[in-house]
């Protein structure tokens, strides 16, 4: 095969049904993500398997996202707008950018409770998959997570990335150990993962995701 190498992804607004994912804005966008992210256990629980948060104050926060996730190259950084709210419910990025051999990640990915488990959540990541293999002609987007995060494990399953192993005694955050289990798509299971988020998506059916990827 001749060598080639990919275009970075394009840092633009990609618009969906549900949701918008803009480029992050701190001033825009991070008091409406505090607030969401801050307050009850239940909302401060999107920071478990994250390496940063909860944050003492929106300013601190702010401060933070501006130093690790804006302004740069790798991430590109998204806050997703649910579309029917017009309100900041999440980020997502991709990171670990691969020009030379047309690869990425989607990461610091974390939404709301109350749009855990819906459709604001997945279209947020078809959007970012659409954006490197149908646009950016990618090769293969990596999906990784801590072997402890469930949600994340099944996450990636339902949305048919392939499990590839667990890396053992990978890093030690937040006082303990991590194992990181590496999921990943290439452009030769994209169509077919493809067309399944978008019967799931977009045509009213009663079907499982994960039950069409499985199949």
């Amino acid at each position: 095969m001749q060598n080639r190498t990919w275009q970075p992804p394009e840092f633009l607004q990609l618009n969906g049904e549900f949701v918008t994912l803009k480029p992050l804005i701190p001033e825009r966008d991070v008091d409406t993500l505090y607030a969401a992210s801050h307050g009850s256990p239940e909302k401060e629980a999107v920071w478990n398997y994250l390496f940063y948060g909860p944050f003492d104050s929106s300013s601190t926060m702010k401060d933070w996202v501006e130093k690790n996730l804006v302004s740069k190259s790798d991430p590109l950084t998204w806050t997703v707008f649910e579309n029917s709210t017009n309100i900041q419910v999440g980020i997502v990025a991709l990171l670990a950018i691969a020009p030379n051999h047309g690869r990425a990640e989607i990461g610091h990915v974390w939404f709301t409770p109350a749009v855990h488990k819906s459709k604001v959540n997945t279209e947020s990541q078809f959007l970012l998959l659409q954006h490197l293999f149908d646009h950016h002609s990618y090769r293969r987007v990596e999906w990784k997570c801590d072997s402890l995060n469930h949600a994340s494990r099944t996450t990636a399953t339902r949305m048919g990335f392939v499990y590839e192993g667990r890396f053992r005694q990978h890093m030690f955050v937040r006082g303990r150990n991590r194992d990181t289990d590496w999921f990943a798509m290439t452009d030769k299971e994209w169509l077919r993962c493809k067309r399944n988020f978008e019967k799931w998506l977009y045509s009213h059916e009663n079907i499982s995701l994960m039950e069409l990827n499985n199949s």
